[in-house]
This record gives C-alpha cells, structure tokens and sequence, in this order.
C-alpha cells in the first residue's frame, strides 16, 4: 500500500511537470493507480463482511473503474448473498453480468428477493416483470413487507397488475394497506 502512495505522489509531481511528456505520462500513471485503488476496494468488499455494507453503498463513486473488480467478486463467489451484493452493485454500475442471478433471486423464500427486485426494477429491467408478478402470487398474504416491495418494484417497472394479482391482493388487511397496494 504504501508503494501505491508513493507512485501516486509522484504522478501527481509529474501533472506539475513543464515537460509534456512527463504529465501525460503521470496521467497514464494515475489511472492505473485507481485501477489499482479500485481492485483493493473490490477485495475489501469480498472478505470483510462488517464493512460490505458500508462499501456497497460507496462503489459508485469509484465508476466504470470497479465493472472489472466487481466482476471478478461476482464470479469467484460461493457465498449466496455476496454473489448476489455484488450483482446488484454490477447492474448498478452497467454491467449486466449479474442479471441472471438476481432473476433467479426472485422468489418469496430466497434471503434476497428486496435486494434483487429493488436492483433489477431500478435498472428498468423489464423482463423482471413477469417474476416479479409470479413472486406476488406466491407471496404469504401476510408478509405485507414482502408484498410492498414488490408492488414498489412493479410499479418502477410501469408495468400493470395482472387482475390475479389484483384479486390476491384484494385479501390484504388492514383496508388502508389493501388500497396502497392496489391504488
């Protein structure tokens, strides 16, 4: 780490340079140190449980730079939900790499259904429609939390509830709660 400070340091010396060659050479070199920065902040992402939250929130910021970290995360993990983060975090970012993963997350007992429907709906992802609507149905009538998110997610998506879905939902009490849901 402290080597990358260093040639950090001395890219950002080399912007300062009268000489042309030497900042366009220090711009070359600062770009592979945040190819670099971002490949640490992918791996961080990976092992340190206590801290992926906070990481996911922040990847954005670092841009196109964390497509291919992140895409690596993704592909090398065994662990159900940091496949999972880290395909949200990919679609999020615009690679598509993790879309499969997060359609098949679309099922009423899977841990990270919100995560997979929010994700796929904020990305306009169409074809997560269908599933989505299918995961309605299946959904236990009294797992409102559930049923929210994906009538949130539907509705992000513009897409409009089939009367199946309608009359399952038509079952939800309190009435306040029924007609949120069905306005």
């Amino acid at each position: 780490m402290m080597e990358l400070s260093k040639r950090v340091k001395g890219a950002l010396d080399g912007l300062a340079s009268s000489d042309l060659s030497s900042r366009v050479g220090a711009v070359e070199e600062l770009a592979a140190c945040s190819s670099a920065i971002a490949a640490h902040v992918a791996a961080s992402f990976e092992v340190d449980e206590e801290a992926r939250f906070l990481i996911f929130e922040r990847l954005g910021r670092f841009g196109s730079l964390m497509i291919e970290p992140m895409e690596r995360v993704y592909q090398q993990a065994d662990d159900h939900s940091l496949k999972l983060m880290s395909a949200s975090a990919l679609l999020y970012l615009g690679s598509k790499v993790g879309v499969s993963s997060l359609m098949a997350a679309i099922r009423p007992e899977d841990p990270n259904l919100y995560m997979a429907t929010i994700s796929l709906a904020s990305a306009g992802f169409s074809e997560a429609a269908e599933p989505i609507e299918s995961a309605l149905l299946e959904c236990e009538i009294s797992d409102t939390q559930t049923l929210e998110c994906l009538v949130s997610s539907l509705r992000k998506l513009n897409y409009p509830m089939s009367d199946r879905v309608r009359l399952r939902l038509s079952e939800v009490e309190p009435k306040w709660l029924r007609d949120s849901l069905l306005d």
